[in-house]
């Protein structure tokens, strides 16, 4: 059961995910896709029914044109919470994956049953952590570590700011709704102003919940996030909620404004009342 878990936990379209039918909205226009959302009974003020499993391909070019802040930023927030509570459900089955072998490894005396060393094996890979053969356990916490949620509300915060609220060329064109780069050629899109000798392009992913689903493993794996791991980490041991306002703390690398950066998170979330989706969940019915 553990090992059909991992294998469906990879960057497919197909998140894991116990409830309803994900469906994946292709809206060409915010007429359609308002209708889509109208169809689940979807509205951002009436959450306690839970959130329709919804991934939207892409978001209809007309969000750039609107007039409206409230509006735009309704539609962005309304299109993105699902996908990320999807991705986060990912996330969290995975985490649940390496509780579940603790807990085992516990039971058996700090062993490892070899089934149990392929699951950990296999999520070492994928988060980037080196196994330990010796001391597998050392590679269990530190994947504890790595393996876990972002808070939604710091993830809304992060997307409205590097996608202009979904109206950037890059989340238009790409789907990229966090900056993220790549260094493989003919990749991405080559941003406007590139200095001459760069390689770098602007990340093209296929839907937008693979923009989110790289954006969390960007969190969760690269170095210059340690110290956000470790804020997680210690809201984790002292049994805290995650607060995307502190969490943010550690995300200084994140853009070369530093601290300015930091505090325009911590402002989005707060203007926008971002916080009161963090107890959203996905519906289960």
């Amino acid at each position: 059961m553990m090992t059909l878990l991992l294998a469906s936990c990879s960057d497919s379209i197909a998140p894991v995910y116990a409830g309803t039918t994900v469906q994946i909205i292709k809206a060409g226009n915010l007429i359609e896709l308002e209708t889509e959302f109208d169809r689940y009974n979807y509205d951002l003020n009436t959450l306690q029914d839970g959130v329709p499993p919804l991934i939207l391909q892409s978001f209809p070019r007309e969000i750039a044109s609107l007039n409206s802040s409230k509006k735009k930023k309704n539609v962005f927030f309304k299109s993105l919470l699902p996908m990320i509570l999807l991705a986060n459900d990912e996330i969290r089955r995975e985490r649940q994956i390496l509780v579940d072998l603790d807990e085992l490894s516990k039971m058996n005396g700090g062993d490892f049953a070899d089934s149990d060393f392929h699951l950990l094996k296999t999520l070492a890979k994928r988060y980037g952590v080196k196994l330990n053969r010796k001391n597998p356990r050392q590679t269990l916490d530190k994947l504890l570590q790595r393996v876990d949620v972002i808070p939604t509300d710091l993830a809304m915060a992060q997307a409205a700011n590097e996608s202009a609220y979904g109206t950037s060329r890059f989340s238009l064109l790409a789907n990229n709704l966090f900056g993220e780069w790549t260094f493989t050629p003919g990749a991405g899109i080559v941003p406007e102003g590139r200095p001459e000798g760069e390689i770098y392009e602007v990340r093209r992913f296929n839907t937008l919940l693979d923009s989110v689903r790289s954006y969390q493993k960007n969190l969760n794996t690269h170095s210059a996030y340690r110290t956000f791991r470790k804020l997680r980490a210690e809201a984790r041991a002292a049994d805290q909620k995650l607060s995307g306002k502190h969490l943010a703390n550690g995300l200084l690398y994140y853009s070369t404004r530093r601290e300015a950066y930091i505090k325009d998170l911590q402002s989005l979330i707060k203007q926008n009342r971002l916080e009161r989706y963090a107890a959203a969940t996905l519906r289960k019915g």
